[in-house]
């Protein structure tokens, strides 16, 4: 039987646990082992206290890499945050040496789970979007003696944080008494991208579906996107995607094509002017923009049969929070030909948490390490 985890991995021999040359006697607990149909009784050490002076039994290193800025933390075996730091990319010249300067008076870490704003091969290596970085996790591990690293693309991170009882206790519902986590859960997160996922219960865990749906083909969800698509199509030989046009990357564009020639305000002026003057040009974007979202995440629903719900996550709907609560655009979900009584009853949630990535790395962090200890 294997011992405690933990870069440590204490010894257990005749009731003793040896860490950093010390003996510490312990009381052993016994506990019940599902083997399938068998069960076994087992013994491990009961650890209290868990710290022995600065010494953790368990580190992960966190991070929530994004574009320009990025988000470090080491957690304990608790759960705890023990160390955390806010740094700008552009002042570190690579990622080694960004977690070198992060890791430089810290304890090390026995494993990272990093979440990452782009696309993720096998779970170990990303090649950044916007940031001329390679985050290869396989050559992290080797250099820092890790027992596991995995990365995630930043909305699947997302997507595990609302798997965490804290999170979605502090979910905002917009439709409905509550989410049903039993069922399928989307999510759709409209920030530089448009993100989305999907969290599917898997006996007592979840697994969390990511994808690159945010480039599907956008298709038309009333009379004036199909207007714009033809219009679009009159200058392009290609279709415009989701995330083209319905994502803060793609603000711009959209406000091009609903009004050609008139000079284009930036994000946060198109969003102010779309809470502050209802009949602005920048108030109907934003309104084709909300409807948007929702219609897709109706597609979402049915693709994944996500009848626990949708949430709307990202940095763009709490400050457009006034359009993203009007019952009128939420009724997008179920602006389709068919399935229009199960979809009126999804139930909606918009989440405001600002950490949701770095949240969705430690839980997934949690599981990771209990599956591999």
């Amino acid at each position: 039987m294997r011992g405690y985890p933990g870069r440590f991995d204490p010894l257990i021999y005749y009731g003793k646990l040896r860490l950093n040359q010390t003996i510490i006697t312990k009381r052993l607990t016994p506990i019940k082992v599902d083997r399938g149909s068998r069960s076994a009784t087992a013994t491990l050490p009961r650890i209290q206290p868990r710290i022995i002076g600065a010494t953790y039994l368990m580190i992960a290193l966190l991070a929530d890499i994004g574009g320009t800025k990025s988000q470090l933390a080491l957690m304990n075996e608790q759960g705890a945050f023990i160390h955390r730091r806010t740094v700008l990319n552009h002042e570190h010249p690579s990622f080694d040496a960004l977690v070198d300067q992060f890791l430089h008076t810290q304890p090390p870490p026995q494993c990272a789970i990093l979440a990452v704003a782009g696309p993720v091969d096998d779970g170990i290596r990303c090649r950044m979007t916007n940031l001329n970085w390679l985050i290869d996790g396989v050559a992290l591990q080797q250099r820092l003696q890790l027992k596991f690293v995995n990365l995630l693309n930043d909305l699947q991170a997302t997507a595990w944080s609302m798997t965490d009882p804290g999170v979605q206790s502090r979910l905002g519902m917009l439709r409905g008494s509550g989410l049903n986590f039993e069922q399928p859960v989307v999510v759709i997160s409209p920030g530089t991208g448009l993100g989305q996922a999907c969290i599917q219960p898997h006996q007592d865990q979840y697994v969390i579906q990511g994808t690159e749906g945010g480039h599907k083909t956008i298709a038309p969800f009333n009379r004036l996107s199909a207007e714009l698509i033809l219009q679009h199509w009159q200058q392009y030989d290609y279709p415009p995607s989701w995330e083209n046009w319905f994502s803060g990357s793609g603000f711009s564009r959209l406000f091009q094509t609903m009004f050609p020639g008139a000079p284009v305000p930036d994000n946060a002026t198109m969003g102010q002017q779309a809470i502050s003057d209802p009949d602005s040009s920048s108030a109907r974007c934003m309104e084709l923009f909300t409807q948007a979202i929702y219609a897709e995440a109706g597609n979402l629903v049915l693709q994944y049969l996500a009848w626990g719900g949708v949430i709307v996550a990202g940095g763009i709907p709490p400050k457009l929070g006034k359009l993203f609560c009007q019952p009128e655009h939420i009724a997008y979900i179920e602006r389709k030909n068919e399935y229009l009584d199960r979809l009126s009853a999804v139930p909606v949630a918009l989440c405001q948490e600002a950490d949701a990535p770095l949240t969705g790395a430690a839980t997934y962090c949690k599981q990771r390490w209990h599956e591999s200890s």
